[in-house]
């Protein structure tokens, strides 16, 4: 039997993998710069070795005998740094989100605190899990003082515009609910009551949390508590920015929204496409203040940096449910909610995309056919890489080499 032939194409890095891995910019960061977290590491590598032989791959051989085609389909990483799996993983979550929220009005609210008190979070991490609870809290009181169980989906955003540290919650909730006879009720939210308990709720919580807190030295005017609470209730008495978008029928564009950066790198390939290794890059960013669009030239260790401090820790749930979505009665309260607004109460469930869907959907070819000879694609042998674990110990192990 002839060898078979395999198609080898020049590797061609995409944009952000060719942004981290030019002139070893992301291995001198790791070996000099003492304040990556782990988890960001640990990301970064994993996203590096996707797709090549590092991870392993299914060796793929034509069904037919007399063609001697072959193929290798490298497995991928599930790093949440990484825009390669993360097209995956949004187009799957926004397919499931829109087959699950029931069709009412819904509004999109974004919930924002002073600038002063982000670096607070940045260096205490653990207190962002706090905050989609606390954005939440007025609307499900709201909606407890009516009788009704509304439903809220929630995500937290660490970025902004210019991909700076810029913590903010954005929150999607039902313009009405369920009561206790099954009945859908029309419910308003008060803008500045909404804002009111935000506010307090926040401050309230890094109060409480004062003798645990990491202050940084933008922060060390605050030497002592009662310095800390002058501070935080000077921010007390300001007003906060909430965003009470306009109502809609249905979540479906708050959903596509919110899935292009909860599930993929903050920044798009397409805006680092024209790097080719500069010293500087540039990229536009929309600014909210002018609402003209901007440019901003930074380094490529700056922008690796801007870049990897969203990494969220490991198991940190950047989407939060409550009402009648959250994971605990959405089986059984879901079906009564389609009920009461004369929806199919288990209607069909849209398919999880798979990889030869996407392909086809995202490059217009059908990766398991046959290039030589437009047969099918079988799976001949499986072979296992470095491994993914190895890989991770290695690049832990070269932290601070630079330092020493």
């Amino acid at each position: 039997m002839a060898a078979r032939t395999s198609v080898n194409t020049p590797y061609q890095p995409r944009p952000l993998n060719f942004l981290l891995e030019f002139n070893k910019a992301w291995e001198t960061m790791v070996a000099t710069d003492s304040t990556l977290r782990d988890i960001e590491i640990i990301e970064v590598t994993k996203m590096l070795a996707c797709g090549k032989p590092a991870l392993g791959c299914k060796e793929l051989h034509c069904e037919n005998k007399d063609c001697t085609h072959s193929k290798n389909i490298w497995f991928t990483c599930s790093s949440r740094a990484c825009s390669r799996c993360g097209k995956k993983s949004t187009d799957n979550w926004i397919v499931q989100q829109i087959d699950r929220m029931p069709h009412c009005p819904w509004m999109h609210m974004t919930f924002t605190f002073p600038d002063v008190l982000w670096s607070l979070f940045r260096n205490n991490r653990r207190l962002l899990d706090k905050l989609c609870q606390l954005a939440v809290d007025n609307l499900l009181y709201a909606a407890k003082q009516a009788g009704l169980e509304i439903g809220i989906f929630c995500a937290l955003h660490t970025f902004g515009r210019r991909l700076t540290w810029h913590p903010h919650v954005h929150v999607s909730v039902t313009l009405g609910g369920i009561n206790a006879h099954g009945d859908w009720k029309a419910l308003a939210y008060c803008h500045e009551k909404v804002e009111q308990r935000w506010r307090h709720g926040l401050c309230d919580l890094l109060l409480s949390e004062y003798e645990s807190l990491t202050i940084d030295d933008a922060d060390a005017h605050c030497r002592n508590f009662d310095e800390f609470r002058r501070f935080i209730n000077v921010q007390r008495q300001r007003f906060w920015h909430l965003h009470f978008a306009k109502k809609t029928q249905h979540p479906k564009a708050t959903i596509n929204y919110l899935g292009r950066y909860l599930k993929r790198p903050p920044i798009a390939g397409a805006k680092l496409a024209h790097y080719r290794g500069e010293a500087n890059l540039s990229f536009r960013y929309l600014d909210h203040h002018t609402g003209k669009y901007e440019t901003e030239e930074v380094s490529q260790l700056e922008l690796i940096k801007r870049l990897v401090q969203h990494i969220p820790e490991k198991n940190f749930r950047m989407i939060r449910y409550f009402g009648f979505l959250a994971n605990r009665v959405v089986g059984n309260q879901l079906s009564k909610v389609r009920e009461a607004l004369g929806m199919e109460s288990h209607p069909p469930r849209t398919p999880a995309l798979r990889y030869g869907q996407m392909i086809k959907s995202f490059l217009k070819v059908d990766p398991f056919e046959c290039i030589l000879c437009g047969g099918r694609m079988r799976f001949a042998a499986f072979h296992a890489g470095v491994g993914r674990k190895n890989i991770i110990n290695e690049a832990l192990s070269r932290r601070g080499e630079g330092l020493a």
